[in-house]
């Protein structure tokens, strides 16, 4: 697992990483670039999906938004919030900066996971 003062990646199950962020930071284009590098080395290179828990607060930067959105060896994102406002800022990440990769907004970590682990098998 990293560990970083912004954000923690780790491998939770073939093809799934859980990223964490400190509650109440500002992500910015750089810890964007930092997560996808690391995400790569976890999944050595391979493709991977991401759960994302979103229970904090905080911002996250148009630019570093861009740049998730854009990630390459990323199969899927599955965002699990029970917060509107994070529930309405994962639906216009999803709709205004159009990942390349499937995008999904859950209330529930197991039922993320068992949609990131379809999505993984279907690629």
């Amino acid at each position: 697992m990293f560990l970083r003062k912004k954000f923690s990646l780790q491998l939770i199950e073939p093809k799934i990483i859980k990223l964490l962020v400190v509650d109440g930071i500002d992500l910015e284009q750089k810890d964007a670039e930092e997560m996808i590098t690391e995400a790569l080395q976890l999944s050595k290179g391979n493709e991977y999906t991401i759960l994302f828990d979103a229970t904090k607060s905080g911002t996250i930067s148009f630019e570093a938004r861009e740049e998730f959105a854009k990630s390459k060896k990323r199969i899927a994102v599955a965002i699990v919030t029970t917060s509107l406002a994070n529930k309405l800022l994962g639906n216009f990440f999803i709709n205004f900066h159009k990942p390349t990769s499937s995008s999904r907004i859950f209330s529930d970590e197991k039922t993320a996971i068992d949609w990131l682990k379809i999505q993984a098998q279907n690629k």
